[in-house]
């Protein structure tokens, strides 16, 4: 290795050694905050039903899981087969960043994740395209479970829930349909292209012919993406996979309730949860802190569940899907700033005809 690779890669280091201080900085900073729910709930805590906490933390876990599973067969169907162990650490470790990174949390996220990926030889456009369709496969799957469940909940009306579901999943075919056509695709990669050259990190060299042969990037970018296909039977395979992510971590926020001894509201609890999910996607704050224990103990509060119980139930379920879980993915992004392959950049495909 020459100097200057010597140089990039201590360079590297170093920076991801801060990004990892800042993160665990910030979750040092919150302890105070965490000690005083602590407090208020040291009555329940102290008699814990130990085998509804055993479940929480397997449901949290395997929730987290089985999402870094979806990307995993989403890599599949580009023909990239990765370790499942190094998988599910690139997934650890994107939750991780994703959720206490202050500001910049969810890009750097998807950047890392891409990156990772892309250090493991697989090419940057299924690289991409698996990290943000999990996302939104996701995302969807939320929206359609969290109608289905608000209208079995009696929320609202259940005719009006099953017709929302219908509608989302309707319109999200429709949209993939029409985004995956390949001249809508190709006018579509345009901005992306033209808009690459304010993202820091690339290859200037790479950058300077994408911006001079667009149409001639857009269209193998297009070619590449509509490979990416998956049948049927394999799109019901990550629509489940999505939707049982959803199901167990609330199934988790569930039996945190009952391992404190209270009773389970489960329509207001589908209610908090999905007020938690909502302050984490606005990303105001990282993994939603302050917004979601507020929003989920003052419906369980509303809920008849005394308050002491209400702040256990949520400083439990919190400590395992954000801190628990973030905690695990900074240990494996420790481990891998040394471990990791080097990114050996290949220069685009039409820097190969100049």
């Amino acid at each position: 290795m020459t100097w200057h690779g010597v140089l990039q890669k201590h360079w590297r280091s170093a920076a991801h050694w801060v990004v990892a201080g800042v993160a665990v900085g910030y979750l040092a900073w919150l302890v105070p905050g965490l000690a005083g729910q602590v407090v208020q709930a040291t009555g329940p805590l102290g008699h814990l039903r130990w085998e509804w906490l055993v479940v929480a933390v397997l449901c949290g876990v395997s929730a987290l899981v089985l999402y870094g599973e979806l990307h995993r067969q989403l890599l599949l169907v580009g023909g990239a087969r990765l370790p499942v162990a190094t998988v599910q650490g690139i997934n650890f470790v994107e939750n991780a960043v994703s959720t206490t990174v202050p500001v910049v949390g969810g890009a750097g996220a998807i950047v890392y994740a891409i990156d990772q990926l892309r250090r493991r030889r697989v090419d940057s456009t299924l690289a991409s395209w698996s990290v943000l369709v999990a996302g939104v496969v996701a995302t969807l799957s939320l929206l359609v479970l969290g109608a289905l469940g608000l209208g079995v909940a009696g929320r609202i009306p259940l005719t009006f829930a099953v017709v929302l579901a219908a509608v989302i999943a309707l319109g999200a075919f429709g949209v993939w349909k029409l985004l995956t056509h390949p001249a809508v695709l190709r006018r579509g990669l345009r901005l992306p292209i033209l808009l690459s050259r304010w993202v820091p990190g690339v290859c200037p060299t790479c950058r300077s012919t994408w911006l001079e042969r667009t149409d001639e990037v857009s269209s193998r970018l297009s070619a590449r993406i509509a490979l990416l296909r998956p049948s049927a039977f394999r799109w019901l395979g990550l629509i489940a996979l999505a939707a049982f992510t959803w199901v167990l971590d609330y199934l988790c926020l569930a039996s945190s309730v009952a391992a404190v001894g209270a009773p389970v509201p489960w329509g207001a609890l589908l209610v908090g949860f999905l007020l938690v999910q909502g302050s984490i996607a606005l990303q105001i704050f990282p993994g939603g802190v302050g917004l979601a224990e507020t929003s989920l103990l003052t419906l369980l509060l509303t809920s008849d569940v005394a308050a002491a119980p209400a702040a256990a139930s949520v400083l439990i379920y919190r400590s395992i899907t954000w801190l628990g879980l973030s905690l695990l993915g900074w240990a494996v992004y420790a481990l891998w700033i040394h471990t990791a392959p080097l990114h050996l950049h290949r220069h685009a495909p039409e820097l190969t005809s100049v």
